[in-house]
């Protein structure tokens, strides 16, 4: 794919998003960005990302509801990538319809107005060829799978929608999270065989995702999950308990390097059709113990405000493991590690106290 061209980023202002679409500026791409509406967030976003580009290849464009029919329609005209990372994400949520709907349709959307617009234009040079999904390990892992299962592309977590179903609307909202992401990625596959489409199709799966925002957002309480314990833990906060998701992570700039690969990969040649799924795990096992132990050994003036917690502990053995060599294969470098995803992570939470 040739420099400068243009790649959609859906839900852009999002904590991967934006660091996605810092990756396509340096990269010299132009990036067309979709948002809910325009807010501070917002302008925020784009002062940070103007750092990346000489001031003419950025542009945002509103879509205030991705589950409307058509929505994208406009949003896709004339790129030659997508990017879908836009999905509604609450994990205070009690029912589940809302945010099934929204991340299944708004998938299927965005894959709708992709296809449509990659018939309308001729293959070859400057054409629609690629578009990407950001789904989750929750798409992939599932507790129910036996002591010593090794995680890969191959695995689906069906537990989750079978657990939606069972409990209705006393699910919990995690549980509600991790279905609505299996069931868009299913969502996903699904039209892309309907239509057969000539697109490549991908999808990314990352564990927990830490890293340094491009941006603080307004509230801070909206900070990304697992961003926001790092924040927490460096505040004074309680060290998160134990659970077998937070045993897995990978820092946001490997998932932006890695959407951006997956955008090249065949980046001289026509839409062909392909299609490829990949687990993103950079390191396993962690634990949010080791997230304190990191920030106490480097920022010793905070030693009294962070918490020490049990210095040491790690997760119990934990039984499952997880293969992202096909992604590590496609960054062809090593992953970034916990210890610096944590140090500069916090070091943006420093700077922010000082400013």
């Amino acid at each position: 794919m040739a420099r400068r061209s243009l790649v959609l980023i859906t839900g852009i202002n999002g904590y991967i998003a934006a660091h996605t679409a810092a990756t396509f500026l340096r990269a010299g791409y132009a990036v067309r960005g979709t948002v809910r509406k325009k807010t501070p967030n917002v302008d925020s976003l784009v002062r940070a990302l103007n750092q990346y580009h000489d001031g003419n290849r950025l542009e945002l464009v509103e879509v205030p509801d991705i589950s409307v029919d058509g929505a994208f329609d406009g949003a896709v005209q004339g790129v030659q990538a997508i990017a879908h990372l836009a999905s509604p994400v609450s994990m205070a949520e009690t029912d589940p319809a809302p945010m099934m709907w929204a991340a299944v349709q708004g998938t299927t959307s965005l894959l709708a107005a992709a296809t449509a617009e990659s018939h309308r234009r001729e293959p070859g040079k400057g054409a629609l060829q690629s578009v990407v999904f950001m789904s989750t390990i929750s798409a992939i892992f599932s507790s129910s799978h036996p002591a010593g299962h090794v995680f890969a592309e191959a695995d689906w977590n069906d537990a989750a929608e079978e657990d939606l179903r069972r409990l209705g609307r006393d699910t919990p909202g995690y549980v509600i999270y991790q279905a609505s992401k299996t069931a868009a990625e299913r969502a996903f596959w699904r039209v892309g065989e309907e239509t057969d489409t000539r697109l490549n199709l991908t999808t990314l799966c990352p564990a927990p995702v830490l890293g340094p925002p491009l941006y603080l957002p307004e509230p801070i309480s909206s900070l990304s999950m697992r961003v926001k314990d790092v924040y927490d833990i460096f505040h004074g906060g309680l060290i998160p308990d134990f659970s077998p998701i937070r045993s897995t992570f990978v820092d946001v700039r490997d998932v932006a390097e890695l959407v951006l690969r997956a955008v090249e990969k065949d980046q001289d040649t026509q839409p062909r059709g392909s299609r490829d799924r990949y687990l993103l795990v950079g390191e396993s096992p962690i634990s949010p113990q080791q997230m304190a132990d990191v920030l106490r050994a480097e920022f010793p003036q905070r030693r009294n405000r962070i918490r020490e917690g049990i210095p040491g502990e790690t997760y119990p053995d934990m039984t499952w493991r997880f293969d992202a060599s096909k992604a590590g294969t496609l960054l062809g470098r090593d992953w970034v590690g916990l210890r610096q995803s944590v140090v500069d992570s916090a070091k943006v939470f420093l700077k922010a106290e000082t400013v």
